[in-house]
Parts: C-alpha cells; structure tokens; sequence
C-alpha cells in the first residue's frame, strides 16, 4: 500500500481524445515493476531525449524514481488498463533543491511511452504537475532539453516556459517557468 503521505488528491481519471481511459496518480513503491518495463520498453530515441545520453537507468535509479520523499519530490504517472493489467504510459516528475536557498526550485522531466506520444498525454500530465508544484509551494520549474528535440520544446512554449539556448552548450536548451505570477498553461491541444 502507499504511504500515509501519499498525496491521493492528486488522483485523476481522464482519457484520451480516441477515447482510452487515463488515471494519472503519484507513483509510489509498488509501482517499480511497472515503471521497471515502462522505462524498458523506450525507444532509443525518447530515452536518449529523456536522460540526453544512451545510457539505460540502473536498478538502483529505478527503485529511487518509485520511492518517492513527497516533502520534496514528486511523480506523476498515466495508467491505463491493456490486456487486464495497468501499464504506465508516462511519467512526470519534479524535484526540490536540496539547501534553504533552493527548495523553491524544482528540476522537472517528463517522458512518454513511444505508443502514447502525439495524445495530449504530456500536456496533460505536465499541467497537473505546474498545479501541484505551485500548490506545494514551488516558485519555479527548470530543465534542460536537446536544442533538437523538437516535440518539448513545442510542449514547452505552449505552457508559458521561457526557453533559451545555453551559451556554454550549444546542444542544450533551458526551460524555466516561475510559478509565482506565472500564466496560466494553455488548454489541452
């Protein structure tokens, strides 16, 4: 079972635009063997966009993405219902700096199962997210993406994040988004 900090209002049904049913739900610890074969089952390509380098994340990553410290952290996956098993179709996630100074600021990702890409999926789970870190008390989410990778950095600019290029690294691209005053995202594509 989920801890008792498991923040289950964050649990939401959904679905798709065809129609397929969606919970999106925190993750907790039961959820490693399935986010184990989710993360398994990326192409190269969205997992070398994710983790910006071909590396595949270890047990020990993976065990660490599912047990999850609420206070400072948050997972966000989709679920849906395949052969009479829940299978994660993506997962959204942020994370506090670790001093005073910087547990306002959160480093966010965001990933998506190859089959589930180009579904509103991503826009979705990422609005949720910006809901619940500005409820959280987070002023501002960060990233990185590759300067090509196409697809987030559309998501991005649709959201209202400021998007630059890196001037130390060509092949990086920041994204920042304050959540303090910040717009509203747009709506769902």
């Amino acid at each position: 079972m989920p801890a008792l900090d498991y923040p289950s209002h964050l649990v939401e049904d959904w679905q798709l635009r065809d129609g397929t049913p969606v919970r999106i739900r925190p993750i907790h610890a039961n959820d490693l063997a399935m986010h184990t074969a989710f993360v398994a089952g990326l192409s190269n390509e969205t997992g070398y966009h994710r983790l910006l380098s071909p590396r595949k994340p270890q047990p020990d990553e993976l065990w660490r993405m599912t047990h999850i410290d609420y206070a400072r952290e948050l997972a966000l996956i989709a679920t849906t219902g395949i052969d009479g098993q829940e299978r994660q179709m993506g997962v959204v996630r942020y994370v506090r700096g670790d001093t005073p100074e910087t547990a306002h600021i959160a480093e966010f990702a965001v990933v998506i199962a190859d089959a589930w890409q180009h579904h509103g999926l991503a826009h979705k789970l990422m609005r949720k997210l910006i809901d619940a870190a500005a409820q959280a008390g987070v002023r501002q989410l960060a990233d990185i993406t590759l300067y090509d990778n196409t697809a987030m950095l559309a998501l991005a600019r649709k959201l209202g994040f400021k998007v630059q290029r890196d001037p130390s690294n060509p092949n990086v691209t920041r994204l920042r988004l304050a959540l303090d005053g910040a717009p509203p995202p747009s709506p769902p594509p």
